[in-house]
Order: structure tokens, then sequence, then C-alpha cells
């Protein structure tokens, strides 16, 4: 089974780590498929990855307001994974992921750190959270998400089912 290890916050920054039990090669080419980042980062943004390994973001805020962003993956060998925005972000950002083997022979840790720059200092810092663009809570709920999809292949969700009785809406 997979622990929440650590979790962390610092201005605008955030980290979270977690052990899943399976090798760090499987971890690293799942998180490096193009559709699992458009799953894993959901709730926070739509993620369309592209043919060059880019990403476009758009997160969505209050008042149909969207911040949009391009990020550049920068595989580093085994063991990490960094991206960053490209100039022009509308929310700047950094990430890395850091895989290692966990002791005991129980899979792998995963460390997840993002830094995330909002415009305007701390007005905008101010402003993201408004909009409940919380690092923390955006780093620990990616790991969770990528956790169950590589423990079960699917990322549970509260939303109506429509094989549930009634279509999964109160009728």
């Amino acid at each position: 089974m997979s622990d929440l290890a650590s979790e962390t916050s610092l201005d605008a920054a955030a980290e979270a780590s977690l052990t899943i039990g399976r090798p760090a090669e499987e971890l690293r080419a799942l998180w490096l498929r193009p559709d699992t980042q458009s799953r894993i980062w959901a709730d926070f943004a739509d993620v369309t990855v592209n043919a060059d390994g880019s990403a476009d973001w758009i997160a969505r805020g209050p008042a149909g307001g969207e911040y949009r962003w391009r990020t550049s993956v920068q595989d580093i060998g085994q063991s990490l994974i960094r991206w960053s925005s490209g100039k022009g972000a509308d929310i700047a950002n950094t990430g890395t992921l850091a895989f290692q083997t966990a002791p005991g022979d129980r899979g792998t840790e995963l460390h997840l750190g993002v830094r995330f720059d909002p415009p305007g200092g701390i007005v905008g810092e101010a402003i993201g959270k408004l909009f409940h663009i919380v690092p923390r809570e955006i780093v620990s709920k990616a790991l969770y998400r990528f956790r169950a999809l590589a423990m079960t292949g699917e990322i549970p969700t509260t939303d109506p089912q429509p094989a549930a009785r009634k279509g999964g809406t109160d009728r």
C-alpha cells in the first residue's frame, strides 16, 4: 500500500512525497505518457500534451477567467523529471518529480515539488488563493491522483456514474 510520507508548503512552492509499490521505471513511463498529465491535474487545469512533449495548460478562475502557459519537460536520467513554463506564462511555474527506491523493497518514493510565481507578487498570490490555486493542495491532489492511477489504472471520482441508479442523478 502507498502512504503519504510528507507534505510541506513554502510561500508559493509546494512539495509532497509518497511511496508507491511499483518500480521506478514503470512510474516514470506512466508519468511521461501523454494522457497522464491531463488526468492527474484535471481538478486544477486542462492540460494538452503536444507532439514535441511540451504541454499547454489552461487554469480557470472565477467569473470565467483563464490562465494559460506552456511547459516543456526536461527528462533527466532515470531518477528526475523537471519542467518549467515558457516566457509569457500567465502563471510562471517550475516543477520536479524525483524517484527513489523505497526502503525495504517497498516500491518507489516519489517527491513532487512545484513552484508557482503568480503575477503581481503578493497581490497575485492573494488572488491565486482566492481562485483556489493553492500550491500545496494542487501538488498533494495531483500526487494522490497519480498514485491511484498507478495502483488501479483509474482515478476515483465522485462524479455521477451513468450506470448508477437513475443515471447517477437524483430525479
